[in-house]
């Protein structure tokens, strides 16, 4: 999965010793800012990080977490975005955005982010 989460957990942590991350070095005894959600907008880790692509491969995404943290509910939450997705597109297999997409407003902050609308229009095939 490469999303925009609705939830944005973020907590505070201090480093226990030098860490040098892309040529800046965070002191021993800093105080960092760790963004899960910005663990999948990594471009060391996935080739144009901000692109929507459900087909890529290898996604080493931690939508659901990773190892003994990983998430027990996401056979089920997978399951229901792909009938829910399923059932929009079949009920309405001309829904596109209604404005381009470069031109939609994301709202951000710290703990919720999302859409600030998600204009959408129902295409009909002209007879």
């Amino acid at each position: 999965m490469r999303a925009e989460a609705p939830v944005d957990f973020a907590s505070f942590r201090m480093t226990r010793e030098d860490v040098t991350m892309r040529s800046v070095t965070i002191p021993r005894g800093a105080v960092v800012l760790a963004v899960l959600g910005s663990a999948n907008h990594d471009e060391t880790q996935f080739p144009n990080p901000e692109a929507l692509d459900i087909a890529r491969e290898p996604n080493r995404h931690l939508a659901f977490g990773v190892g003994s943290h990983f998430c027990l509910g996401a056979p089920l939450a997978r399951l229901e975005g792909q009938i829910a997705l399923t059932t929009l597109f079949r009920r309405f297999p001309d829904l596109r955005l209604a404005k381009p997409a470069e031109t939609l407003r994301w709202r951000r902050g710290l703990l919720f982010r999302g859409l600030e609308q998600l204009p959408v229009v129902v295409e009909r095939a002209r007879q």
